[in-house]
């Protein structure tokens, strides 16, 4: 799915590159990003987009993905690595005119709401301790039992109310 104004985005992206001296980084849409806005890919170089997104924030999202692959585009081979929201990306985002914010007001504004929020029940290897996470990582661990003894395990994943409700019952 593409929005009706994407034609109006790639437009801006060339106009914007042409401005600044910057090589015209491939747009991609994207239908599975529901919570984020936008992503800068360096290598490639590319900028992917939300096609959840209204127009306003397409436009806002397609200058901060812009200001990422400018900043890294003009470091040098060997230069001190600039963090992403630093001042370096800061300057480049003024100059592409966008707000410098690293976070977004709000998700995109068309993205389908899930119906049900899930989440995981973990549990402590080493003492049994539950946590009820919507996002797991790899390497979680307790930190009273340590990264080897208080590995967690992924024990249920469920409706989110279901998950609290397992994480209030110990076995005691």
């Amino acid at each position: 799915m593409t929005p009706s104004f994407a034609g109006e985005i790639e437009q801006l992206l060339a106009d914007l590159c042409r401005e600044h001296g910057l090589a015209v980084p491939v747009l991609e849409w994207s239908t599975r990003m529901h919570r984020m806005l936008g992503r800068a890919y360096y290598a490639t170089p590319a900028i992917r987009l939300s096609a959840w997104l209204e127009e306003g924030q397409a436009r806002e999202t397609l200058r901060h993905e812009l200001a990422h692959i400018a900043m890294h585009a003009s470091m040098r081979k060997g230069s001190k690595r600039e963090p992403p929201h630093g001042a370096q990306w800061r300057e480049w985002v003024r100059r592409l005119g966008a707000e410098p914010r690293a976070l977004a007001k709000s998700p995109p504004a068309f993205a389908p709401q899930s119906t049900s929020a899930r989440a995981t029940g973990l549990e402590c290897r080493g003492c049994g301790a539950r946590f009820v996470r919507r996002r797991v990582e790899r390497g979680l661990y307790h930190t009273d039992c340590g990264p080897g003894k208080g590995a967690l395990r992924t024990v249920v994943r469920d409706e989110a109310e279901a998950v609290r409700r397992w994480a209030m019952h110990t076995n005691c």
